[in-house]
């Protein structure tokens, strides 16, 4: 009710006022949704259980992106496995994802999945996050990948690009070994600091990101895992090495002004019985 409030004050105003109310609600997310609490990241850090968190979520925060290599063991590790493969078989028919030799389980999905509905809440997953945003977060969007070997053309989020969100965490738990030199998913260092007023045209130029130098890659593992802002500059890179398999959350903090939260992701119903207070704040569950 409030965004459509806002988007009727938008289309009322004349151009140059309507560019103006845009600039002052981006400004807004920029000084004050996106800033960060200095006290809430200390306080999320003396709660940590994961060896060398605070080396991890400092390297989040200066770079954009981090790989925590190990961190879910092989029984958990198997689980994952398991499950995603059943999740793979019973996928609706893609003509499109199949061209691409790809296997995507949308967010629509998630409510068929206990297993991955209870692993959102992973503590010090959820520790690094919140220690990034400085603040409280919530779900904003869940889902598989499966990439088979393939030679692709660059399209679609197979070339550089940020996700026209601003600031925004996104997790994958790598179930397969991601090598540096498969198909990874790299993103430039540092470019998530750019803020982007506008976040209309997201594609962004090859020639220009290589002028940054080698780009990071989010490989290591089975059981890994890797956490990117995807306000960065990043893309998935396909080619011929091994399948890749991956499940990834999306985080953000609630009540941005400028841009839409996206819909709900609808967890397991008997994950939503288990679920504190907490943690229903963070499934968006009223």
């Amino acid at each position: 009710m409030i965004m459509e409030l806002r988007n009727i004050v938008s289309s009322s105003l004349k151009p140059a006022a309507r560019r103006a109310y845009h600039y002052v609600r981006a400004e807004y997310d920029r000084q004050v949704y996106e800033r960060p609490s200095i006290s809430y990241r200390r306080r999320i850090a003396t709660q940590a259980d994961l060896q060398g968190f605070l080396g991890f979520a400092e390297a989040l925060r200066a770079n954009g992106g981090v790989v925590v290599p190990g961190f879910f063991g092989p029984d958990r590790l198997a689980e994952m496995r398991a499950e995603f493969e059943r999740l793979v078989k019973t996928n609706p028919l893609n003509v499109e994802a199949d061209a691409e030799k790809s296997v995507h389980i949308a967010t629509a999905r998630f409510s068929e999945t206990a297993l991955f509905s209870r692993l959102l809440f992973e503590p010090d997953l959820l520790r690094l996050v919140q220690y990034y945003w400085g603040k409280p977060v919530v779900l904003n969007g869940t889902g598989g990948t499966r990439y088979e070997p393939a030679d692709l053309q660059d399209s679609g989020s197979n070339q550089w690009h940020h996700d026209g969100k601003r600031k925004q965490v996104r997790v994958f738990i790598f179930l397969s070994d991601v090598p540096e030199h498969g198909q990874c998913t790299k993103y430039i260092a540092g470019s998530h600091q750019q803020y982007r007023y506008d976040i209309s045209h997201s594609r962004l130029k090859e020639a220009d990101m290589l002028q940054f130098g080698k780009p990071a890659c989010c490989a290591g593992p089975a059981g890994s895992i890797a956490i990117i802002d995807t306000n960065c500059a990043h893309r998935a890179d396909r080619n011929t090495g091994p399948r890749r398999d991956t499940w990834n959350y999306s985080f953000r903090a609630p009540d941005p002004v400028s841009t839409d939260l996206n819909p709900v992701p609808i967890l397991h119903p008997d994950v939503v019985k288990e679920l504190n207070e907490e943690q229903r704040r963070i499934a968006r569950i009223a």
